[in-house]
């Protein structure tokens, strides 16, 4: 967590230290667009991390409603679309439906988590499949994958990978987030590589 602060910190601190100069107004406006930026990022931190220790503060779910997993699907699709259309990134729902004991607002968030990883990783043009099995979803990219050494790694808190870009963004929370709901549904998430790309499945099927 100090390592996942500290950058941010850092550049929204320099970016200050030099906005108190007199600098062209060309320049004011890069230093101020970084103090916004990273100010979002370690918003984003935070968010994460509330939403993670309230998720380990749970002990049971809300399932007073049927939930169905297209409708969450699309909820998480719609919700994402913009930022996969400014991306230039297909996102397609398909598959059948299923309904069950499952609280809706956790596995659109479990959804929602899936695809924005997916979109980071995710060159630009590409598509981002959503298919739905009988209590399943699966989530399928085409970026570059991860090395088989350390897919048993994805899901631990602030473990990220290289972007398509080269680069290393993100808190490493998101797919910690995903395993988190889906042991409290008493399900799965499992990874590999699809060669090109990943797929991820969440399985809501109860596990033996």
């Amino acid at each position: 967590l100090t390592h996942e602060l500290k950058s941010p910190v850092a550049a929204i601190r320099g970016a200050g230290e030099l906005l108190q100069e007199d600098l062209p107004a060309q320049d004011r406006e890069i230093f101020a667009r970084q103090v916004v930026d990273q100010s979002l990022r370690l918003q984003n931190l935070i968010d994460q991390l509330l939403q993670l220790s309230r998720l380990e503060q749970r002990q049971q779910l809300d399932t007073a409603h049927a939930c169905s997993l297209m409708q969450c699907a699309q909820n998480a699709v719609d919700a994402l679309h913009s930022h996969a259309a400014q991306r230039q990134i297909a996102l397609q729902l398909q598959g059948v439906d299923s309904t069950g004991p499952w609280e809706a607002g956790l596995v659109q968030l479990a959804i929602s988590n899936l695809l924005q990883n997916a979109l980071d990783f995710s060159p630009s043009g590409s598509t981002i499949s959503i298919t739905l099995a009988p209590h399943r979803v699966i989530v399928r990219h085409h970026g570059p994958g991860v090395s088989p050494a350390l897919l048993g790694r994805l899901g631990e808190r602030f473990f990220t990978t290289a972007r398509h870009n080269g680069e290393r963004s993100g808190t490493g929370l998101g797919l910690s987030i995903v395993t988190r709901i889906m042991h409290l549904h008493g399900g799965s998430m499992q990874i590999k590589n699809s060669a090109p790309g990943m797929e991820v499945t969440l399985d809501f099927s109860p596990q033996s």
